[in-house]
């Protein structure tokens, strides 16, 4: 994993030993502090967490340094090697060995490899969206040097050029701009499916949900557009990229662990006001088909065969033109 943000390369390297503790951060003083965290996650979670799965180690370097430092980690958390190295700004995690220490997790893992390989490259995705000014790099070894690229994007500041990145520009020109107001400091924007065949996906694997560019598990938001969606293209879900920009205090993200679930202070309200949007766009007065003319071939015209109307037009036209007796 590769991370250009100074800020956090500065924290790090001024404690190189708190971050991979377990429930160590830096980001919270006193309880009121959860309610207005709008990062991630916690280092002190996540760090020891991969300690604890295989052996971690980390090279990092600040834009003030003149040299990086070179970090090996116990599955405690602790620092075991310390060392100066040369290398450019920014930060490299490395895990090796991974569930070395949980052999029957590690089986298990071995597996189901595929489910959790198509898991961590869903996540990427997601991340690879929403992420603006960040540029993601992902790649899988599958053979003898034989590298393939699973997620690239180039660090653009837009949504818009981010979904192209990931989806492709087919995929883009099917989707529609949507944006709605629920009120004054909550608004959701983001894109879906136009309405109509042929613009869905035969599976829901493209429905990601953000809280302030989180990704999150969204339910019941979920059930709602693929339920709306379903009224113009009843045999498709619908692509949906939708980031709900809500204040810290109007919801709760420290439910779980992975932060994946959320609460919403005012949750009937938000539903009721992206159902109406939703409703809009895929009425059936906003839906166009495509009609083909399809001729019965038993109508073909014979033309050895000539109409009755075409025959009394001939025999009018002979009468007018024949010499009188």
């Amino acid at each position: 994993m590769w991370m250009t943000n100074t800020k956090y390369l500065s924290f790090l390297h001024s404690d190189f030993v708190g971050p991979r503790l377990k429930h160590h951060t830096s980001k919270i003083s006193d309880f009121s502090d959860l309610n207005s965290v709008a990062t991630f996650g916690f280092r002190g979670e996540a760090l020891s967490s991969l300690c604890a799965l295989g052996k971690l180690t980390v090279e990092t370097r600040t834009k003030d340094e003149q040299v990086g430092t070179h970090l090996e980690f116990e599955h405690s958390g602790v620092v075991t090697s310390e060392r100066k190295i040369a290398r450019q700004v920014g930060t490299t995690v490395t895990i090796e060995k991974l569930f070395s220490t949980l052999p029957v997790r590690g089986k298990e893992f071995s597996r189901n490899i595929r489910k959790e390989y198509g898991k961590v490259i869903s996540l990427l995705n997601a991340y690879a969206l929403i992420a603006k000014g960040v540029r993601l790099l992902c790649t899988n070894i599958v053979g003898k040097n034989s590298k393939m690229v699973v997620v690239k994007t180039q660090g653009s500041s837009s949504l818009k050029d981010n979904m192209i990145t990931v989806f492709g520009l087919n995929t883009f020109k099917c989707l529609e701009p949507f944006n709605v107001a629920i009120s004054e400091d909550c608004q959701v924007e983001g894109f879906l499916s136009k309405p109509g065949p042929g613009s869905g996906r035969n599976s829901g694997d493209r429905q990601f949900f953000y809280v302030n560019g989180r990704p999150v598990d969204m339910p019941k938001v979920t059930k709602l557009v693929n339920e709306l969606y379903r009224s113009s293209n009843s045999k498709q879900y619908p692509v949906a990229v939708l980031n709900f920009c809500i204040p810290t205090t109007s919801y709760d993200v420290n439910v779980a662990p992975d932060k994946r679930k959320i609460f919403f202070s005012s949750e009937h309200t938000i539903l009721l006001s992206l159902r109406e949007a939703i409703e809009n766009l895929y009425s059936p007065q906003q839906c166009s088909f495509s009609i083909n003319h399809i001729e019965d071939p038993e109508k073909e015209e014979d033309p050895a065969i000539v109409e009755p109307n075409e025959s009394a037009d001939l025999i009018e036209k002979e009468n007018v033109s024949s010499p009188e007796k």
